[in-house]
């Protein structure tokens, strides 16, 4: 009787290790786009539009992605029922700078970068919140711009960009920024 329940008891103990271990295997790694994707977000959250981003009361908050379909659809994941105050959120997609239509945030990633002269052409100092990925993408005039440091997503924040385009950044936001000047 005895051999019979310490068989028993390492069985389920058994059982529960294998079970706890798929668990764990079963989860996806986190991506880079859903890390960025969640980053654009919370931007939305601690940068302040002027009244006049917006044509009515009733006009959604729209990010629109530049190009990259995969990166728009990680985006529309992670704001799925998603607000900025009252506002929900949409996200859109554009081929061009020809083709961005309203927009509170423009995200450009780094296969778009030879664009950056023709998006800061189209937007000029409306208030839009421009935000890449590439090396280059502060230097040509982004707004904030992801990066990774040591294997961990970060971010810099170039406030006079955003100050042109009549957005003010929290804050917190801006103790959390590498601060980028020209």
């Amino acid at each position: 009787m005895y051999a019979l329940k310490h068989y028993c008891r390492a069985m389920w103990s058994a059982v529960f290790l294998l079970t706890l271990c798929a668990i764990v295997w079963a989860d996806p790694p986190v991506r880079p786009a859903q890390v960025m994707a969640a980053f654009v977000y919370n931007f939305t959250q601690y940068v302040d539009w002027p009244p006049e981003a917006f044509k009515s009361d009733s006009q959604p908050f729209v990010v629109m992605v530049m190009g990259d379909d995969d990166f728009a659809r990680e985006l529309e994941k992670i704001m799925a029922n998603k607000v900025v105050g009252k506002r929900p959120l949409t996200v859109g997609r554009c081929e061009s700078p020809d083709n961005i239509g309203d927009c509170q945030v423009l995200f450009v990633p780094a296969s778009q970068d030879d664009a950056m002269k023709s998006v800061e052409e189209k937007i000029g100092k409306t208030p839009v919140l421009t935000v890449g990925e590439s090396d280059a993408f502060m230097a040509a005039g982004g707004g904030i711009g992801l990066f990774l440091d040591d294997g961990k997503m970060k971010f810099e924040l170039d406030p006079d960009v955003l100050a042109a385009a009549q957005l003010h950044a929290s804050a917190k936001l801006m103790k959390l920024a590498k601060i980028y000047h020209r």
